[in-house]
Formats: structure tokens, sequence, C-alpha cells
């Protein structure tokens, strides 16, 4: 008996509900690693202090008073106070703050001290990470982060196979938690990175174990539907890691207080029940019967007599389980279109990475408040899993991402042109790039799946996307471009990479309405013939 049968019996219910509860918060704490640096290690706005003009007491200096123009030089870029100069006093004339005390033409580096737009504690503060010649340091905790991520995606995937996708799921998230609240204790810059690395690599499993998990409970005709609800839970975690640093504004009470919550998955061991799929494999027959027993009952739903040795047909979802990875390699080497293509869709994978979490990371710099800006940049993914599914039923596979990444290209190029005044009207614009690189990001792991066969299909996707950890890795040092630069070199480095990108998705075969691919020959074929049309759950 197939296993999505019996789910047809027992019915969607209770069971399937609570589940979307347990597993939307897991999703949403799968959020909170991938963006917490950017508020524990964010940069800061502050500027040299100036003897004899600040006060003496620093609970009343403020980051911009009005005699600041003749003391310190300014950004023309920004229109910001520099960090670390200001202009020499003349010794001649004593302490007195006025424009004549002050010369214009010779520079000095600070010696005594800052002051701070806000009074926030991030490691720069902590660790005395400040100036210009300090920011990659800050900037190296994202590319640390997201290569920990790179890494853990498949250590967490052998885990899974290994121990069951419920173990890894509840092992990763607590362990992750612990592993970042010992963080909040460091002492220094490289134990922060250090540990950063170690929670990144740990959490980087939570997000697609819990899918998996997910998917499983509900019917084959209902995941659509049951999978945009759960990705909705995954930017809510950033909004709230964003409203906790917003309250604290402290790196280490915001890790402890995103991260002491999540030790409660422990209880996950026993609120949640095991793959059914991995069960069958691991050949435990009798407790996929239970789990089927147990939802049932939850359900109110009659249950088919099952015998307690009978064997569950699963369907296989893991594509290439069977499959060799050496011929897999193989089979893409002896094929130059496959080949090929999967170089382009990786480079498109890189593009669409880098532009993203790009975005995401510069939500903190646009004038006005960051945290309301990161916090609105986030938002925006939720009507774009909406978005997702109209434009790829209204549109081609291709037309949908190519379109997307125009949007966002031209919509981060338009950012710079627009004067640094109109805020309202520069926000409203970033948010368009981040909402249509966000519909992206969804097309592209569709297209991916689409255009390679059967037997390597899982295999490539992983390569795409481990490939494509390359630009999130790349993200946070593009933010050093306006620090040596200027400060539009950022939002044009997005627009130009996802223009680029725009192109280069046209280069790759339509697959929308076509029957997946089974074989290497059928999917070189894809874009050259048509091949037969698939039932509409496949479209």
């Amino acid at each position: 008996m197939n296993i999505d049968s019996v789910l047809v019996t027992v019915g969607m219910g209770r069971y399937q509900f609570a589940g979307c509860v347990l597993f939307g918060l897991m999703i949403m704490y799968s959020n909170v690693s991938p963006v917490s640096y950017m508020f524990t290690a964010g940069d800061l706005k502050y500027r040299c202090s100036v003897p004899g003009c600040d006060s003496p007491d620093p609970t009343e200096r403020t980051y911009e008073p009005e005699w600041l123009r003749f003391t310190t030089p300014y950004r023309e870029d920004k229109g910001l106070p520099r960090k670390c100069q200001r202009f020499s006093r003349n010794p001649v004339n004593g302490s007195r703050c006025a424009p004549g005390y002050f010369d214009s033409k010779a520079l000095e580096l600070c010696s005594d001290g800052w002051v701070f737009e806000d009074n926030e504690n991030t490691i720069g503060t902590e660790f005395g990470l400040m100036c210009e010649e300090n920011k990659w340091k800050l900037s190296m905790v994202g590319t640390i982060n997201n290569f920990g991520q790179f890494v853990g995606i498949p250590l967490s995937g052998i885990i899974a196979d290994k121990f069951g996708r419920k173990f890894a799921m509840v092992f990763c998230s607590v362990t992750s938690a612990m592993i970042a609240i010992i963080q909040s204790f460091s002492v220094n810059y490289q134990m922060f990175l250090a540990f950063e690395l170690l929670a990144s690599i740990v959490s980087s499993g939570i997000y697609s174990v819990t899918f998996v998990l997910a998917m499983e409970l509900v019917l084959p005709n209902q995941r659509v539907l049951y999978y945009s609800v759960l990705e909705c839970f995954n930017p809510i975690g950033a909004i709230l890691v964003a409203f906790i640093a917003s309250l604290v504004k402290d790196w280490k009470l915001l890790l402890q207080i995103v991260n002491l919550p999540a030790l409660l998955f422990l209880s996950y061991f026993w609120l949640t029940e095991e793959s059914m799929r991995w069960l069958e494999m691991q050949g435990k027959h009798d407790r996929v019967i239970d789990v089927l027993k147990r939802i049932a009952g939850i359900n109110k739903k009659s249950m088919p007599v099952l015998r307690p040795d009978a064997q569950i047909e699963t369907t296989n979802y893991d594509d290439d389980n069977d499959a060799k990875y050496i011929n897999i390699l193989k089979d893409v080497i002896g094929s130059p279109t496959i080949l090929f293509r999967l170089i382009r869709c990786s480079l498109v994978w890189i593009a669409v990475t880098f532009v993203y979490y790009g975005l995401t990371i510069s939500a903190t710099d646009i004038a006005g408040d960051k945290y309301l800006n990161f916090s609105l940049a986030s938002f925006v993914e939720i009507p774009a899993c909406l978005l997702n599914w109209l434009i790829m039923e209204g549109m081609s596979r291709r037309m949908s991402l190519s379109c997307m990444l125009i949007l966002s290209g031209l919509s981060s190029v338009l950012y710079n042109l627009v004067p640094g005044s109109f805020l309202l009207i520069k926000l409203l614009i970033f948010l368009i790039s981040k909402l249509a690189i966000s519909v992206a990001f969804c097309v592209i792991y569709i297209l991916s799946v689409e255009i390679f066969p059967t037997r390597m299909r899982a295999t490539l996707l992983s390569v795409c996307s481990m490939i494509g950890r390359i630009g999130s890795m790349l993200a946070p040092q593009v933010m050093l471009l306006a620090e040596f630069f200027a400060s539009y070199m950022t939002m044009l480095v997005f627009g130009v990479t996802a223009l680029v990108a725009a192109a280069l998705t046209m280069t790759l075969p339509e697959s929308k309405n076509i029957k997946l691919p089974d074989t290497v020959v059928e999917a070189e074929r894809i874009g050259i013939d048509r091949l037969l049309p698939e039932n509409v759950d496949n479209s």
C-alpha cells in the first residue's frame, strides 16, 4: 500500500494543522543564524569626539551637532561625517570651539574616542573594530556565516540519511542554539568568528530537513499550498530578530534572547514523528504503520487494516538514492549539453544568491531606521511566496526568472539615481528590487528541477545550490565597495549582476508544461522538441 494512498484515507485535519505550527516555528528559527550577524557585526554610524566642543559627559553628546561641519570632514557620497578623521586644531588658539580654530586642510586620526548616533553595542565596539581599515573584519563575519552554510548543508544531509530526519532537525536546532549562546560570551574577535562558523555549519540543515518532514504530512495535490504557508514563517524569523535587536541593542543579549527558546525544540523528539519514508527505507514497517495510526486517531478518521509486517510502498522523492555519484559525473561529462547547462544554471544561481543576500544585508544601510528597513525588506518575501505562483502560472519559466531579474536589476540601478532627500521613494524602489529577487529565488529552484534528468536531478540541484553559495559568501564583502570607492557602487554591482543573469537565463531551455525528463537524451532535447505534456501537478 502506498503511503499517499493511506493519507487519503486518514485525511487532512488537526494533525496536519499542528504539524504546520510546529514545523513553522522550526523554519522560523532556521532563519535566525543567517541574519543575526547583520546586527551582531553590523557597522554603526559614529565620528571622532572633538575635545573642547563635545561635552565631557558622554550622555550629552550628539552625533551631528551644529558645529560639526568646521571640526570634522564629511563624505561627499554619503553626506555623513568621516568616522575616524577630524580637522587638526591650531595649538596656539587653545581649546575654543569656533570655525577659526580648526584647520580644514590638515587632518588627524582619532585618539580619544568616538561619538555614536545610537547607543548600541556590537562586536565592533566590543572588540575595538573601529574605522574603515577594520570594516573588512565585520564583513568577514557574514562571509564566514555563509561559508558555514556551504559546508553544513551536505553534512546535515548525511546526518539525516544516517540517523533520521527528525533527529537531524532536533540535533541541528538545539546544538546551534547552544553554540550561539556560548558565542555570546566571546572574549575576542577570533573566538566570536570560530563560533559563528560552528553555529552556521550546524544550523544550515534545519530548513531543508524540516521541509522534508512537513511535506510528508499532506497529500500531493495540497503540497503547494502547504509549502507556501510554511515558507511565510521564514521571513517572520528575520523580522523577529530585527525587532529584538532594536529593543536590546546589544549583541550578547540578542544572541541569548533569540537562541534560548530554541532549546525547547528538544521536545520535538516527542511532539513530532520520524519521516515515514526514512523509516521504510530502514525496514521499520511497524513504526510506519504506528505513525499512520496516530495521524488517523488525531484526525478522527478510520485507518485501513494493515498487517504489522506489510510492506509499505513509498514514492521515491530522492531521485538519486540508488545512483552512483561516479556514474552521474561520467554522464554529465559525457553530455556536453548537460554539462554546459549545469555551468550556466550554476552561474545564474550565484547571481541570484549574490543579489538576494546582498540586498538583505544592504537593508541595514539604507537611510532611516535600519531595524524597520530590514523588517520591511524581510516582510516583502511573504507576498513574494504568493506572487511566485501567479507569475509562473502566467509566464514561462525562463521569462518569469528573467523578468524578475531585470526588475530587480533596474530597480537597483534606479535606486542610485534618486536623490537622497527622497527617502521614502528610495526605500520603495529598494523593496521592489528585494521583492523581485525573492521571486527569482523561488523560480530558479523550479527551473533547476525541471531541466535535468531524473537519475541526476537531486544531485545536480544540490550542486547548483552549493555553487550558488559562492554568491552569498561574496555579498558581505561587496559592502566594502561603499567604504573604499563610493556609496553607489554596492547597488550598482547588484543591478548589473542581476541584468547579466537575466540575459544568461534566456540561454537555458524552457521547461514549463513538459514531461520531466527521465533520461539524459530526453533532457538534452528540452528546448529542441517539446516532450509530452504532463499533468497539472507537474506544470
